[in-house]
């Protein structure tokens, strides 16, 4: 444990896709297109942080085929690991 980030927590690919498959509203296209939008942040594991950003934009993004209350949904079952 380092004195200055002390018990960062992180979600990593393994947990997020178990994470995803527990989403009924979402569909396998729909699951396929988060695993893209957070790729990158999942290389090194998503912080909190990183979560709160990347839902953010996911409800922001209008073009996504996910709605409102499927991104609400994500955030609540990703949420869960913090």
């Amino acid at each position: 444990m380092s004195l200055f980030f002390p018990n960062i927590k992180k979600i990593y690919k393994y947990d997020f896709k178990k994470a995803l498959r527990n989403i009924p509203q979402l569909s396998p296209t729909e699951q396929a297109y988060v695993q893209g939008v957070f790729q990158d942040s999942l290389k090194n594991g998503l912080s909190k942080a990183e979560l709160k950003k990347e839902i953010s934009q996911l409800k922001r993004n209008s073009s996504d085929p996910l709605d409102s209350f499927e991104v609400e949904k994500l955030k609540k079952k990703l949420m869960q690991y913090f």
